[in-house]
Formats: structure tokens, sequence, C-alpha cells
């Protein structure tokens, strides 16, 4: 069967059942396979006026900026201008945690896969003006969470010192590394670091004509949110970046094409392989005095979850899964299967700024959808994911 293919009447029917079961207005799906946008498209409505998304519809993919952030320093790896296991103080001397041992060992591979015992947030994620020297203030006053490369221990400060690593390293803040280093080279045109970013050069996305609005139920009907100002400089590397589907695609390319787009290295192979290779066990996450099972999130008949270097690695009938999600503005999925040179990116325009029970629910939506595609690629039996997520989203709501 041809690629484009596989994705066809059945499959849109089954989207748009999907949204209407977990009561979302819209969806963004864009796949690549064999190193070839072959599927971007959009469906139902990007806002409360419902017009239709489209693969240039904006979005904000919030954590999926972590793999942009750890591709940033594997261009600097490949450069010989940093190592994944140089310690953190090697390029920010004042860096202080409260414990002197983890702050003097801290290495860049520690804060990338989550295992620094970092709290998950220390400041403002939004406060324009909050800085790297505001949040290395404000962490010496805080206990580690856990030991040093003791436990997987989710966190955006982690990821707002590897930005500063790259401004001390390359001497150009993290928003502009990205941008000339990765999203030029990748052709992602349409994609920003921040919605700040996005205002300055477009003006205010609740202004745009194309863009995801959030939206959300509420009672019997449905409230559109405004985009705010967005993540701040500092914490931009963890959560800032804003695009479209047709550029994802191009990111999940290269990520697949071992760092090639375009026919020219965008990051070496080796970096590549780094970045998808697992790091550390990732522990279940508590909501609300609850344990929760992370293989439920991702998949709920995986045998491990694990994380690499900014992506979340697990199996799926016997191949292997890198993904990260975000929640934000909107709520996406997005991941690459290595050995079948399929990525997928499904992102829905709920509004799941919080880490309460609508990002879980648009977490399982999305990955019901993605796991939907990617059994269409392998040629699996045909499974109602959409449904077996909602089942374990019941059992927690």
């Amino acid at each position: 069967m041809d690629n484009s293919d596989r994705l066809d009447s059945s499959f849109d029917a089954y989207v748009l059942k999907t949204l209407k079961d977990w009561q979302r207005l819209g969806v963004i799906i864009s796949v690549v396979k064999d190193g070839e946008n072959v599927f971007c498209k959009g469906y139902g409505h990007r806002n409360i006026a419902k017009d239709s998304p489209d693969g240039d519809t904006l979005f904000h993919i919030a954590s999926h900026s972590k793999p942009m952030a750890a591709a940033s320093l594997a261009i600097l790896v490949d450069e010989g201008k940093l190592q994944w296991y140089d310690p953190v103080v090697e390029y920010i001397p004042e860096f202080s945690f409260s414990d002197d041992y983890t702050s003097a060992n801290i290495a860049i591979r520690d804060i990338l896969s989550h295992r620094a015992g970092l709290p998950f947030l220390v400041g403002s994620l939004v406060e324009p003006d909050y800085s790297f020297e505001d949040l290395n203030t404000d962490l010496k006053a805080v206990k580690p969470v856990a030991g040093l490369r003791e436990r997987h221990s989710y966190t955006n400060v982690g990821y707002a010192i590897a930005g500063e690593i790259v401004r001390r390293v390359s001497g150009e803040d993290w928003v502009r590394f990205v941008t000339r280093r990765l999203f030029k080279p990748l052709g992602m045109d349409s994609t920003y670091p921040t919605i700040h970013d996005l205002r300055k050069e477009k003006g205010d996305p609740n202004e745009l004509e194309n863009v995801f609005t959030s939206m959300i139920k509420v009672g019997l009907e449905y409230e559109s949110h405004e985009w705010g100002i967005g993540i701040n400089q500092t914490y931009a590397p963890a959560a800032g970046v804003v695009t479209t589907g047709y550029d994802i695609a191009n990111w999940l390319i290269m990520n697949l094409s071992g760092g090639v787009y375009d026919g020219e290295h965008v990051i070496s192979s080796k970096s590549i392989d780094e970045m998808h290779k697992s790091q550390t066990v990732v522990e279940p996450l508590r909501y609300k005095g609850v344990e929760l099972d992370w293989n439920e999130l991702h998949n709920p008949f995986g045998h491990f979850l694990t994380y690499g270097l900014g992506w979340f690695c697990y199996d799926y009938r016997d191949r292997k899964v890198d993904e990260h999600t975000g929640g934000g503005v909107n709520c996406s999925s997005i991941a690459v299967v290595p050995e079948e040179n399929l990525g997928v990116a499904v992102c829905t325009n709920a509004d799941s700024s919080d880490s309460g029970p609508d990002f879980l629910r648009d977490m399982r939506m999305a990955g019901a959808l993605r796991m939907r595609i990617i059994d269409r690629f392998i040629d699996a039996p045909e499974k109602d994911w959409s449904s077996v997520f909602m089942n374990i989203h019941k059992k927690y709501a």
C-alpha cells in the first residue's frame, strides 16, 4: 500500500469520532515516512468561529521544546565545544544548588535526562523579566527533590540551565541560536522559539488568522482562551516553541535521517543516536496523591519507559518509540519510530496549561490517535485506542 493511502476516509471518520467522544474541537496531524511528509491535515475547528485548521496553522508544542534544546547542545557537542558529561559549573561557574556536592557534579547529561534532582519549576515561567540570574539565586534556597542520578524527576529547570549553557558557549541566547542553527536549516520558517517571538514578528497571535485557539468545554458550551504572553526567554528551552504541522514534519524527518535534512548534516548521526538513547528509568507520576503509571499515558501495554536526552523512550509492538508530549496553549504528542522510519505529530487545540485532568485527557486523546496511526503504517491489527485510553482516563478522573 502506498504511504499516502494508509490514512484514508475511514481514518478521517475515526479522528472526527475521537474528537466528539473526547469533547475536543480540533486536531492537526502530521506524518512522515521514509524521509517524506506523507500526511498533514487538520480536523474539526481551529477556533470558536469553527474555521478549519490545516498544515500551516500555528500551535504551541510546549515541552516538545525540550528535544530541540537538547539538539541545540548536540550541535555544540558536534563542534567540540562541550561534551555531554561536562559539569554544568564548567560553563556556569556561579551555578549553585543548596547541596554542594550536587552543584559541583551535575553534568549536562543529567540536566537533559531529568536525573539531577532538580525541582519541576523554580521562579516564573512567564514573567518576561525573570532572568537566569534570578533563577540561579532562587535555586540556592531550594533543596534537591532527589539525590544526583538517584532517579528520574521531571524538571523544567534543567532545560533553563541548558539554554544558559548554549548562551555561554555560543555567545547567542537560546532563542537566536535555535532559530539560526536548527529552524533555518530545517526550513522551519513558521516556527518561533516563544510566543513573544511570534508576537514580535507577526503580531498578537489572538488576532492572527491561522492560529490554533485554545478551547475548553465548560458545561455544554466551548469557551475560547486567548494566547497569553507565553513562556519567558529563560524557560523557552523547556516549553516555548510555536510551530506548524508542515514545519514539525521537517524536524521529524531530520531526527529519523541521522541528523540530515535536504542533503545537509544539521546534527551528526552520533549525536542523534545519543539523544534517542535511554538514560534513566521514568518513575510513576503522582497526581492528587494518586500514583499514575506513565505507561498509561504513552502506551498501556509497554514493557519499559525511559528518558533519553529530551525524549521519552518506550516500546510498542516490538518497536522502540521516542516521543515527547507538550501541554500549554495546546496539547501535543510528537513521536518517531526509528525502525519504521516513521514520525507522527498530533496536536489538539484544547487548553492544557495546567497539570490537571484536562492535560491528562488531552495527552491520552493525542496518544490514542498516535497509536492508531502507527498501527496503520506497520500493518498491525486495528484497535480502538480511543476507547482504551478513555477507559484509562475514567479510572483516574
